[in-house]
């Protein structure tokens, strides 16, 4: 039986950041009585591509991958939400099954609230709907973005980056340089849309630049500046 977390609504930091921050407090206390909280190990399924949404999933701590599976049966990760990102809106809004699926890529707790609550805090709280219409914006504006990056940019680049957002998303050890995330290789391949050997290959690169450096399947940062002109982002 899947471990019950207990979380009260009211003074869970993680709902801050989350869409429920525009609740009112006696939508809040309802909430704390209404949604479940329960643990996940690595690589267990919150839901799957092809489900039909039963309500609203929020990270209350740890990461999860939002993936969508090739007719090969490999992954292309989306993206990553961690504590007080809200998944699952998009489906929910409008009522077709998940075009992503959920897995956690390290322990995790993840609150969800139940599909009849969230329709009434949608028709009756005008700042929950313009969040969640502003999440669903962001995330089509930066499938946008990926659409472009994967036909433009080349594998060293989307390399580079894929090694930014992970730095972003998990932070680093003490060191402030080796990246503090659970992934392998197989995943991070999955973040740039290219296949392992090829990652590996352009990890060497950067190795070699002075960029990086790999001891295993740590990643230290050597020099952040060239990694971002590795990366050309734009400013």
């Amino acid at each position: 039986m899947r471990e019950h977390v207990h979380v009260a609504c009211e003074s869970c930091g993680a709902r801050v950041t989350s869409v429920f921050a525009t609740l009112t407090i006696g939508e809040t206390e309802e909430l704390s009585t209404v949604k479940t909280c329960q643990h996940y190990d690595r690589g267990e399924v919150l839901f799957s591509e092809g489900q039909y949404p039963r309500g609203l999933y929020c990270v209350h701590h740890g990461h999860l991958k939002l993936v969508r599976f090739g007719k090969d049966g490999r992954e292309q990760i989306i993206r990553f939400a961690g504590s007080g990102d809200t998944i699952g809106y998009a489906a929910m809004v409008t009522g077709e099954p998940y075009s992503i699926s959920a897995i956690a890529v390290e322990p995790s707790a993840v609150c969800f609230v139940p599909n009849d609550n969230v329709q009434r805090y949608l028709r009756e709280n005008p700042h929950l709907s313009l969040r969640v219409l502003q999440l669903m914006s962001h995330e089509l504006q930066d499938t946008e973005r990926r659409v472009v990056e994967l036909a433009q940019k080349s594998v060293r680049e989307r390399v580079a980056e894929a090694l930014l957002v992970l730095r972003s998303t998990f932070g680093t050890e003490e060191d402030g340089q080796t990246l503090n995330m659970p992934l392998t290789r197989e995943e991070i391949a999955d973040i740039v849309g290219t296949a392992p050997e090829s990652l590996i290959r352009m990890l060497g690169e950067l190795k070699s630049d002075n960029v990086i450096e790999t001891v295993g399947r740590r990643i230290r940062v050597k020099d952040l500046n060239a990694l971002k002109d590795a990366a050309n982002l734009q400013s």
